[in-house]
């Protein structure tokens, strides 16, 4: 019992250091590309890009109507069971691919007969094909069958050859449809890969068979996506109306960032999903609390590191990210990345454990509970107090979800309430770190080199201290670093 504990929380690290690695080369990829094609295409052919993008995202999101969170988890469900899988796969794929040729059939409709489509059309028809890509690759079933070092490589592969062919044939404002082109062929050829590895894991044979079974949770999961979108962009959007683009522009860099310092999250839940989903089935709760709270550690090891180091150094932070004329955020950005703290909490209880113990109605009234008190908050502080009021309002909302997800993991899926909670050591040795780095001040005029050598002085503190105190996530990291074994294990 002890050896296949162990097992699958070795299963869990292979799985976050695999999607880590496909989650960091995504964001790399992607800012050097933007920055590479905003200065060769220049604003206006970058603008219209970016636009159609924009459009064709909310197709996509009803074309998945969820699909990613529930596909996960029922595949992990049968995995060891491959009749069942196929019969599931089957039911999952026919859903997924009505969906998308009934939303690629009302864009084309569009991009035909609406004015601002038709103006769009070449474009939009373009990047709509993400669509039907993203329907035949069912990237769920190789994440629901815990596939993570083939979709890694894949990845790394897909997103290495459309980064070199940007580099080559987007050289100026006329390429903007070879670009609109290219950035979809990762996603078009990780698509075809998948389709052809299908095989390996379900039987080929396919049938199509729509269960309506599926699509009472999967428009749950479908009403948490289109919150998740409004969530997102409503501060963005509000600001839009009420004041300048200016301010605006300010509050979207910071915005941006605060989902780069968040995505460490995603990872984690998604590389644990089918662990707890099996844990939770097998109605071993013991372990299903033991993934819980290894998880906690370790997301808020990572974020409150990150919390601790942006407050100190957010100005230094936000000029490397958007320049000098970005200074005025600093303040907004300090407010704004403490809410990293309740999203990663909110992120391992509700999409590692609501989800999984099928609780996931409760995650989407924790969300649209923090959406309406991030719309009401808003309405009132941002007129006021513009981008600090705004991420204030976040910050709040953030607050909400986390305390309604903690409510509804201690009552209805029965998890201690100190088993919800990081070690004390992990603030402190943040805390120990914080404090000296405050005082410091570094001769170095470029940002970027300040940037890092404060980065490598906070965390070198911050990685000390928790070792010093025995903080259980980075003792744990570092014995697996070194490869040393834990006392107890030693002796025998």
């Amino acid at each position: 019992m002890e050896q296949q504990a162990n097992n699958q929380t070795r299963s869990i690290t292979r799985n976050v250091s695999y999607n880590t690695v496909i989650t960091a080369t995504s964001y790399l990829f992607s800012a050097i590309i933007t920055m590479y094609v905003s200065r060769k295409l220049q604003p206006a052919a970058n603008g219209r890009v970016n636009f159609a993008d924009s459009l064709v995202h909310y197709f996509l999101l009803f074309a998945q109507l969820g699909m990613p969170w529930y596909a996960i988890r029922c595949c992990a469900r049968f995995r060891d069971d491959r009749k069942k899988l196929t019969r599931v796969f089957n039911e999952l794929f026919s859903l997924g691919l009505l969906l998308a040729l009934i939303s690629g059939a009302v864009l084309v409709i569009l991009c035909f007969t609406v004015g601002t489509f038709r103006e769009y059309r070449t474009l939009l028809l373009i990047l709509g094909s993400v669509i039907v890509w993203n329907a035949i690759g069912c990237e769920w079933l190789f994440k629901g069958l815990e596939k993570y070092r083939y979709l890694m490589v894949v990845s790394l592969i897909t997103r290495t050859i459309a980064f070199v062919l940007v580099i080559v044939m987007v050289n100026s404002p006329e390429d903007m449809t070879v670009y609109a082109a290219l950035s979809v062929l990762a996603m078009a050829m990780s698509g075809v890969c998948n389709f052809f590895a299908v095989g390996r894991e379900v039987d080929r044979r396919f049938s199509f068979r729509l269960n309506p079974e599926h699509l009472k949770p999967l428009l749950v999961f479908f009403a948490m996506s289109c919150m998740t979108t409004i969530y997102v962009n409503l501060d963005i959007v509000m600001l839009g109306f009420m004041k300048s683009n200016t301010e605006t522009g300010l509050y979207s860099l910071i915005s941006k960032s605060k989902v780069l310092l968040t995505c460490f999250g995603g990872v984690m839940v998604a590389s644990a999903l089918p662990q707890v989903t099996i844990a939770w089935n097998e109605g071993n709760k013991e372990r299903f609390r033991e993934i819980l709270h290894r998880s906690i550690g370790l997301i808020m090891a990572v974020n409150l590191a990150l919390l601790a180091f942006t407050l100190v150094f957010a100005e230094d932070c936000v000029v490397a990210m958007g320049g000098p004329s970005y200074r005025d955020a600093t303040k907004a950005f300090r407010i704004m990345v403490i809410s990293i703290a309740p999203i990663g909490l909110s992120n391992i209880l509700g999409g590692q454990s609501l989800v999984p113990a099928g609780r996931e109605k409760r995650l989407l009234q924790a969300e649209i509970l923090g959406a309406v008190v991030n719309l009401a908050l808003n309405l009132y502080v941002i007129p006021r107090y513009s981008i600090n009021g705004a991420s204030m309002t976040t910050l709040i909302a953030e607050v909400v979800v986390w305390i309604v997800c903690l409510y509804y993991i201690v009552r209805e899926v029965e998890v201690p309430l100190r088993e919800t909670l990081p070690d004390v050591r992990t603030p402190l040795a943040c805390v120990i770190a914080a404090v000296p780095s405050y005082f410091l001040k570094l001769p170095i005029t470029n940002v970027f080199i300040r940037l890092a050598a404060e980065a490598v002085i906070f965390f070198g503190i911050y990685g000390v201290a928790a070792l010093l105190m025995r903080e259980p996530t980075v003792t744990e990291t570092g014995r697996r670093v070194l490869r040393i074994k834990p006392k107890d294990e030693t002796a025998q």
